[in-house]
This record gives structure tokens, C-alpha cells and sequence, in this order.
């Protein structure tokens, strides 16, 4: 063997060996950094309403049974009113808020969501996206349902200790687009990469087929 073949081999192996590493990375569920992933030359923006927790039309409803407001503490509902109505249920974070509230186990105790409830507020789109993910996530999670359409829930971490659930709506370069319902997203969509992360987990309904 010539030493240019031999060389040719070394930088195909090396090659490869660097795609496995990188589809490890990419699949393996972990907390993740705010930006990364597969790259996407263009700008992906899937279509759906986005509404803030402070709105003054439910802003100052009380979360599930707790002593805080949607304003306060609504971000999960919120977020899944986004995806819910965007796929085209009559919803908003009040009116799924009220829903969750008649609801037996819509919540926990401390307010917290229950995810697999929050689509039963229109059955028949309910049969087409259950059951749900919520678990660790990934970036081949989160690239792949966005390639597909489909909006990713995602909760990040303040430095503080406090969490945030924001939804995934897009994708441009290695950045995610993200719809807010917190005061970050009062001037519209802004980049995942603006929160200091990390992404601990997902939350996604199934794609409807119409």
C-alpha cells in the first residue's frame, strides 16, 4: 500500500469516526445546551398562536389549586395551549386552565400540568396526538419534530434554580426559535440560545393526520 492510500484511508476513517461521534451526541438524551444540533441552512417557523401567561384576559386566574396566577406561574399551561391550539383546538391557557381544573388529575397539588390531560379538552384531537413524550431530551428529538412540523415544548433552567417551559417553533442555522409565553416573549419570537439553559426535558403530542 502506497503511503497516499494509506492516507486516504486514515482521513476516512477519521471521517467516519467523527460522524459517529457527532449521531451519538445528536440522539443521546441529555441536558442540552440552548443551541446545536443538526444544522439547518434555511429558516424553518411553524405556524401557530402565541400567548403570554400575562395576558389580562386570564393573566389573573389562579393556577389549578394553587395560590399563584397564570401570570405567575402559567408558562406550562400556556405552552400547551400554543401547541394545542395550533393544532387546532378552541383553546387558549384560560380556557385549558379551567378545563384543567374540572379535571380530575388536570394537576398536581403544586399546579404542575399534567401533559397526557391537557389534550382531552377536544377528544377527537386527543385520540390523533396521544400518547405524549415527556422525558430527557435530545437535539435528534427536537430537529426531527421540527422537520416534521411539529412544535416541541422544552423546560429550561435559570441559574436561580427556577424553571421555564417555552415552546419550539423553528430553526435557523444551529439557533431555535422559540414562542414564549413569559415576559421574554412579549416582543415576539426570540432564540432558545437567549435562555442560559440547559434544555432538561421535553414535552411533544404526536403530529395530527388529518
Amino acid at each position: 500500500m502506497t503511503a497516499r492510500r494509506f492516507l486516504f484511508f486514515i482521513l476516512i476513517g477519521l471521517a467516519l469516526g467523527c460522524v459517529i461521534f457527532w449521531g451519538r451526541g445528536w440522539m443521546q438524551k441529555q441536558p442540552l445546551n440552548t443551541s446545536g444540533g443538526l444544522y439547518i441552512p434555511y429558516t424553518i417557523l411553524l405556524e401557530g398562536p402565541h400567548f403570554l401567561q400575562s395576558d389580562s384576559a386570564w393573566g389573573v386566574d389562579q393556577l389549578g389549586a394553587t395560590d399563584e396566577t397564570l401570570a405567575q406561574s402559567g408558562c406550562a399551561v400556556s405552552s400547551a395551549a400554543m401547541v394545542l391550539a395550533g393544532y387546532g383546538a378552541q383553546t387558549d391557557p384560560g380556557h385549558l386552565n379551567a378545563f384543567l381544573q374540572k379535571t380530575e388529575a388536570g394537576f398536581t397539588p403544586e399546579g404542575w400540568i399534567y401533559w397526557e390531560k391537557a389534550p382531552v379538552f377536544d377528544p377527537a384531537l386527543a385520540a390523533k396526538i396521544l400518547p405524549h413524550y415527556e422525558d430527557t431530551g435530545s437535539y435528534f428529538l427536537m430537529d426531527t419534530n421540527l422537520l416534521k412540523g411539529n412544535p416541541v415544548i422544552v423546560r429550561v433552567r435559570y441559574p436561580s434554580g427556577i424553571t421555564h417551559f417555552v415552546v419550539i417553533c423553528g430553526k435557523s442555522g444551529y439557533e431555535y426559535l422559540v414562542r414564549d409565553p413569559g415576559a421574554g416573549g412579549i416582543n415576539g419570537i426570540h432564540l432558545l440560545s437567549d435562555f442560559p439553559g440547559p434544555v432538561e426535558a421535553l414535552r411533544f403530542y404526536k403530529k395530527p393526520i388529518n
